[in-house]
This record gives structure tokens, sequence and C-alpha cells, in this order.
């Protein structure tokens, strides 16, 4: 049977697997090294934008990883 609606439970998820923390941040250094290139195409400044949209990419999906880790 399923929990009763009035039983309190400790707020925590279950933690992501490794393939999803991988995923995230594999996907944020692609999204913003992308993004990064797609204006240093457009301003012409090759690779200033990429370096920078690599590690703020890299931030974001440490951020991420955070959010889906820490407690509700």
């Amino acid at each position: 049977m399923s929990r009763d609606r009035h039983e309190k439970t400790d707020g925590r998820r279950s933690s992501p697997s490794g393939e999803s923390v991988a995923f995230l941040i594999l996907g944020g250094v692609v999204t913003g090294g992308g993004v990064g290139a797609g204006l240093d195409w457009v301003i012409d400044q090759f690779p200033l934008c990429t370096v920078i949209g690599v590690f703020v990419g890299f931030a974001l999906a440490l951020y991420a990883v955070y959010l889906e880790t820490k407690p509700r």
C-alpha cells in the first residue's frame, strides 16, 4: 500500500546516478563552449568567448548538480 497522506518524510531526494551528473557537466561545458564559439564567430575574437563560455557552462553545470542533490 502507498504511504499515508499524513505521514512525514525526511525531505531528501534520492541521489542522482553518476551518469546523470556526468551528462549534466558534459552538457554544460559543450553548451557553454558552443555559445562561446558562436559569439566568437560573430565578433571575430576566437578563442576568447569560447574559453569564457566553457568556464561559465561548467559553473552552471555544477550549480545544476547542486540543485539536483540538495534536500527539499
